[in-house]
């Protein structure tokens, strides 16, 4: 009988995990606008490179030289040679673009003003671009395998955000930084292998995985945020003291009058006041009582459009003027709403897993497999 519960307290603490999957028609390539509206580039592949051109003729790049790209119209120019876009480049090795190496291939499209260089990428490499430089790659291997199902789940579940662009995703905050194969990080590379496929989901859909750098205590409902017309339950805000006492849970910047007024086009300011406070402590309204009249504005809005670097957050924030500057503290970093990255870290320190971590941040959420056709 002990034979029989040691071998089924075996196959309940060791046994592998079971998922059920999230199938997708698209193949898992993802294209990442890697530069917009290009004048000139150079490319570079240390085993040489092919380009082809939108009617179909091949032209072979030597190994170890870097070409040189400029716009016309609708050709590439290099040297003396003239290529109709769009151009495909691709190497049996990594290319460089401007100096920055990365895996896939490229497209180059016709843009408004020049091209867009496109990355277009295997949906794991690209997540391997993308951990370094939304996380710390020195962190707890839990808090990047944390960040490496956030980011996957993201990029599939907003592909085409920049269709009319004729990419996915761009490489920069309004998607998610991207730094290519020149920004990859072993440990990073090791979330990602260990978490391969994983992506989060509530009611058999991708979770919609925002994420932010410090919660200031309590992560926030998304419709004191932005103007989404449904809240998902697992994002309307919990309390977290999991990033107390971390960078960026108290902040304190001084801002200039003028620079103030000088971003929000008004006359000089008298006074700027909080109006209302969420239930996670947030301030709903700023008013602004100026020369030339009265402006009241969403507390998210307000402060991305002073500086969010500065106004880290809206949470717990107070607003003092001292002579002609006015002094702003609060708590937290970012939009707050979903997964805190220095609360994630501090639960990885404590040895909870990812898995545990992902359900504190996106209650009710899971964690499934993506599987291609």
């Amino acid at each position: 009988m002990f034979k029989k519960i040691l071998a089924l307290i075996m196959v309940l603490f060791f046994a592998p995990a079971v998922y059920s999957y999230i199938v997708l028609e698209r193949q898992p390539l993802i294209k990442i606008g890697i530069i917009t509206n290009a004048r000139s580039f150079s490319a570079y592949s240390n085993a040489g490179f092919i380009l082809t051109t939108a009617d179909g003729k091949a032209y072979k790049f030597p190994k170890n030289a870097e070409a040189n790209f400029s716009h016309s119209g609708t050709f590439l120019i290099s040297g003396k040679l003239s290529f109709l876009l769009p151009v495909k480049i691709e190497s049996g090795s990594n290319i460089a673009i401007n100096g920055k190496y990365y895996r896939g291939h490229f497209l180059a499209n016709k843009a408004k003003s020049g091209v867009n260089i496109i990355n277009v990428i295997d949906i794991e490499d690209y997540v391997k671009g993308v951990v370094p430089k939304e996380a710390d790659v020195s962190w707890n291997i839990e808090a990047l395998k944390t960040q490496s199902v956030i980011s996957r789940t993201y990029a599939l579940s907003t592909m085409g955000k920049h269709a009319h662009e004729g990419f996915d995703l761009c490489d920069k905050t309004h998607c998610q930084v991207y730094g290519g194969l020149s920004g990859e990080a072993d440990s990073a590379n090791e979330a990602v292998a260990k978490t391969e496929g994983e992506v989060l989901t509530f009611n058999g859909e991708f979770a919609q995985t925002v994420f932010h750098s410090n919660s200031g205590g309590h992560t926030e409902n998304p419709k004191y945020v932005w103007s989404w017309k449904e809240i998902p339950s697992y994002l309307r805000g919990v309390r977290d003291p999991h990033s107390k006492d971390l960078p960026h849970f108290t902040w304190e910047n001084v801002l200039g009058e003028a620079f103030i007024r000088n971003k929000l086009k008004v006359g000089k300011i008298l006074s700027i006041k909080t109006k209302g406070k969420t239930p996670a402590g947030s301030a709903i309204d700023i008013i602004i009582r100026h020369a030339k009249g009265t402006l009241t504005m969403n507390a998210a809005k307000f402060r991305l459009d002073i500086d969010p670097n500065k106004i880290k957050s809206v949470s717990h924030l107070e607003i003092t003027k001292s002579g002609s500057n006015f002094i702003f503290k609060g708590n937290g970093w970012g939009h707050r709403v979903g997964l805190s990255q220095w609360g994630a870290k501090a639960m990885a320190d404590k040895g909870m897993s990812y898995g545990r971590i992902l359900s504190f941040y996106y209650p009710g959420t899971k964690i499934e497999k993506v599987k291609y056709k």
